[in-house]
């Protein structure tokens, strides 16, 4: 944050958010430090949205300048861009004429804390701001899919709320089915249906509390966490790919079957 490299970044989301046809905003707020929320929208006027969320700023190492945070941030960014690649067609055709369904994305600044990592606090800045002066209603929001720590090698994806089980399984459903049909990159599994409900880490959709949610993220932290080696050399290429065909095909479905989802979501669960 606050450095020429987090400003670089943060004008190419909004300049892609726009090319890919979403409506692209820059949020700025004060919090001890100015930090700025990139948010793209699609279908501005519908009573309900779907929120597909990251954080997009880095931790400050003050023994690692080089530190780029790849599996902290950057690979969750690329896969809701690419995501949105993907789906550009559907999304400008028939997606746009949907009435009752929008579809944000948000990449959050203010992520990171900005002490040290033995102090992690202050953090979900860009979050808490979204949530706190509802920069969205947060009754319009009919689901936030939350994705961090991406990237890295050996990690598995389990089910972290009960009420989105459903979704969790379906997510493992599409990576069967796309390995079966010989469309994966050779990779171990990487969602399983196992209830971990009891073992969420905070992440951007807490301060979402009223809001049902979906957190993609593996089940232990990367290696090189909060190291100068999180960095592209140290990425898993295999997983990143098959996670670029499960995640936009869930996406699809979930626009095009939300009702059915939604029905079989227990929201008291």
């Amino acid at each position: 944050m606050d450095s020429p490299g987090h400003e670089e970044v943060a004008s190419f989301l909004f300049d892609q958010l726009g090319s890919l046809g979403f409506i692209a905003f820059r949020d700025q707020f004060f919090d001890q430090r100015t930090f700025t929320n990139i948010l793209g929208i699609m279908n501005i006027d519908a009573p309900s949205f779907l929120l597909l969320t990251c954080h997009y700023d880095s931790k400050f190492l003050k023994n690692s300048p080089d530190y780029v945070g790849a599996t902290d941030g950057a690979v969750s960014c690329a896969i809701l861009l690419h995501m949105a690649r993907v789906l550009h067609e559907y999304l400008r055709e028939q997606f746009s004429r949907k009435e009752d369904i929008g579809l944000m994305l948000v990449f959050f600044d203010g992520h990171e804390s900005m002490l040290d990592v033995k102090e992690d606090i202050n953090s979900l800045n860009g979050s808490r701001h979204f949530a706190a002066i509802e920069t969205m209603p947060l009754r319009s929001i009919e689901l936030i899919i939350s994705l961090n720590l991406i990237g890295a090698p050996d990690h598995i994806f389990l089910s972290h709320f009960s009420n989105t089980y459903i979704l969790h399984e379906r997510l493992a459903d599409i990576e069967a089915e796309l390995r079966k049909a010989g469309q994966l990159t050779e990779c171990h599994k990487l969602f399983h249906k196992v209830k971990d409900h009891d073992s969420d880490i905070e992440d951007d959709h807490y301060p979402f509390i009223s809001v049902i949610a979906l957190h993609i993220v593996p089940h232990t932290y990367p290696e090189y966490w909060h190291t100068e080696k999180d960095n592209l050399a140290n990425l898993y290429w295999p997983a990143i790919r098959n996670m670029n065909l499960i995640f936009p095909q869930f996406v699809y479905e979930y626009l095009e079957n939300r009702i059915e989802f939604l029905s079989r979501i227990d929201k008291y669960g």
